[in-house]
């Protein structure tokens, strides 16, 4: 099992032009890796997703590469805010109920365990 973590595509501090080689990087990567089991797609569960993680995640339905939602920063919302901020992420990505969704506390660890049974699950 190989864990692949590919360049931000909104935050990294490059050139217009250098981002565009790493989106050609990433796009080839993904479609031409015959042993990919799934992507894991990370959002940040206090905000709507952004256009770029929109578009990454039509992408990756389109290929039919499964993909991990895990929703970051669970431990910043009120456990009782989850569930409403999961809805606005899911209707905004158009989300695929065959993926899986996955709230993630790195303070917590809440959801730890869920991310590496969803991983397992697919290989």
């Amino acid at each position: 099992m190989r864990f692949v973590d590919v360049p931000g595509y909104g935050y990294a501090r490059v050139s217009k032009k250098e981002r565009e080689k790493w989106g050609q990087m990433i796009e080839e990567y993904l479609t031409s890796r015959e042993n990919l089991k799934a992507v894991v797609s990370l959002v940040d569960l206090r905000h709507e997703p952004s256009a770029d993680d929109c578009q990454m995640y039509e992408f990756l339905k389109y290929y039919e590469i499964p993909v991990i939602v895990v929703a970051t920063k669970g431990d910043k919302i009120p456990r009782g805010k989850w569930n409403k901020h999961e809805s606005i992420i899911k209707k905004k990505l158009d989300f695929d109920h065959q993926d899986d969704f996955i709230v993630f506390s790195s303070v917590s660890r809440e959801g730890f365990d869920e991310s590496w049974e969803a991983i397992l699950r697919k290989l």
